[in-house]
Parts: C-alpha cells; sequence; structure tokens
C-alpha cells in the first residue's frame, strides 16, 4: 500500500469546497454582468447615448451610435483577459482563487455569447453595431462561430484548473473520480450560483436576463466532459480542507444589497445631485 493511501482516507471532497464554489459562481455571474454594464455605460456615454445604469442593464436613453452596444462584450471580454493574465501568479490553490476562476469563466461566457448569438438575433447589440458598420455579407456568421468556438475551448480549458483544486490527489486518481470531483466544484456549484444570482437580477422587466440564467450551468458541461481525458493534473500530496469562506459570503449579501436597494433604482450618467437615482 502506498504511503498517501495509507495515511489519507478516501473521503469525497468537502462540502465546504462545494459551498465555496457555488458562492463564486453566483457572484461571478452578477459581476461579469456588471462589467458588461460598465462598458455599454462608457460607451454610452461616449456617444451621448444618456445611459442609465440598473441592476441588470443599461438603458440607452437617447438615439445615437449603435456602437455603443459594442461595450458590453468587449468590457467582459477585456476584463476575461486581465483575469485570466493574473490568475498563473497565484499558487495558492485557496477560495480567493477559486473566484477568480469563475470570473475569469463568466466574464468569457458573457463576451462569446454575445458574439455566438450574433448570426442568430438581428436585434442583438452585435449585430445592429455590424449593420452600423455596413460589414459585408457573411461576416456575422464569421463572428458567431469565433464565439461558439471560443466558448468550447475556454470551458474546456476549466477542466484542469477545477482539478487542481482537489483537497487530495486520490479524489482525481481515476477518470471516474476526475468526473464526480468537477460534477461537484463546477457544475453543481453552476447551477446553485444561478439561484444565488437570480434575486440580484430582479426585477427583470422584459429583458430577458433572468429567463437565460439556467442555461448558464450547461456551459460547465463541457468542463464535465473533459475532466475524464485530463491528466495534467496530479493533486496534491496532503489532504487540504477548505473552511467555508465567511469573507466571501460577506461580499454575496453586500453585492446583493448595492444590486437591490441601489443600481435597480437606476442611476444615470452623468448623475444628478438634486435627483441622483431614475426611479
Amino acid at each position: 500500500m502506498s504511503t498517501d493511501a495509507a495515511v489519507t482516507p478516501r473521503t469525497a471532497p468537502g462540502w465546504m469546497l462545494l459551498a465555496n464554489s457555488a458562492l463564486a459562481a453566483g457572484l461571478a455571474l452578477v459581476l461579469s454582468k456588471l462589467i458588461d454594464s460598465g462598458g455599454r455605460l462608457i460607451l454610452g456615454a461616449v456617444f451621448d447615448r444618456a445611459p442609465i445604469i440598473y441592476h441588470n442593464q443599461v438603458e440607452l436613453t437617447a438615439a445615437g451610435s449603435d456602437l455603443a452596444g459594442a461595450g458590453g462584450a468587449l468590457a467582459a471580454l477585456l476584463a476575461g483577459i486581465i483575469f485570466l493574465s493574473a490568475y498563473p501568479a497565484s499558487r495558492a490553490y485557496d477560495t480567493s482563487r477559486l473566484a477568480v476562476l469563475w470570473l475569469i469563466l463568466s466574464c468569457f461566457r458573457q463576451a462569446l455569447v454575445q458574439l455566438a448569438e450574433t448570426p442568430f438575433k438581428a436585434d442583438s447589440d452585435l449585430a445592429r453595431v455590424l449593420v452600423s458598420l455596413d460589414a459585408p455579407p457573411g461576416l456575422d456568421l464569421v463572428v458567431g462561430a469565433t464565439g461558439g468556438v471560443g466558448l468550447l475551448l475556454v470551458f474546456m480549458a476549466a477542466a484542469p484548473a477545477f482539478l487542481a483544486f482537489a483537497p487530495h490527489r486520490s479524489d482525481i486518481a481515476t477518470p471516474g473520480k476526475r468526473l464526480v470531483f468537477v460534477a461537484r466544484v463546477a457544475v453543481l456549484p453552476a447551477m446553485v450560483g444561478v439561484l444565488i444570482a437570480v434575486p440580484m437580477l430582479l426585477p427583470d422587466p422584459g429583458t430577458g436576463l433572468v429567463q437565460s440564467l439556467p442555461l448558464q450551468g450547461l456551459f460547465t458541461a463541457v468542463t464535465l466532459l473533459a475532466a475524464p481525458g485530463t491528466k495534467s493534473v496530479e493533486g496534491r500530496r496532503e489532504r487540504v480542507h477548505q473552511p467555508l469562506s465567511w469573507a466571501l459570503l460577506a461580499t454575496v449579501i453586500a453585492t446583493f444589497i448595492v444590486f437591490r436597494f441601489v443600481l435597480a433604482r437606476g442611476i444615470p450618467i452623468p448623475p444628478n445631485p438634486q435627483d441622483f437615482f431614475a426611479s
């Protein structure tokens, strides 16, 4: 019997790791939407569209250039790249690193989904941008294919990233165990994360955002399918138990307060000191 097997019981990954992952997934989903809104807000202000930022959208109240609609995808894509470049710098597989991983995935998903839906939604922001730029026929298909392939690559690459959080190498020693671990640390938290995010994004006056949230967990199915064949991650020699992150829980609660009681009322840009909220 090996030394690892002798001193390390074959226990399932801790439930606190699952809880932290669910909190991080929900928070990342909401923050990626906020980053998207920030991009639309900036370009909306640049093109004099009189933007109003809400908890789940940016309303462009003045007529003007449709290029403002590209701000969301651009901001989310840029944020994903920035977080991805910073991610390898940390070697500690703790809750903060897990939260950054979810934020990377959520930002890329937020941006790439908009690219992927361009050929299928003529009224989408990027479709209107292409029309305003007199883009050549077929470019929307190229944009859509780029988004779809990008989504597949990002979530396939997430498999080894999630496997690295295994409390012990025995938890990911076989293809079956890797499948089970990713299901618990990624797929299930993605679904629970949606339930955490929904209360922050309500009310939803016809944007369709909340209705689309249950589909978010489907993207982690690609990560799940890639997990059994991932052999580049060996795992840790000594078992590590991750406690519940109270800081992460407090951040989720603070974000809920800001979204529901501040942003939900709408803030015009530039704000009016005498009438700060839109409603």
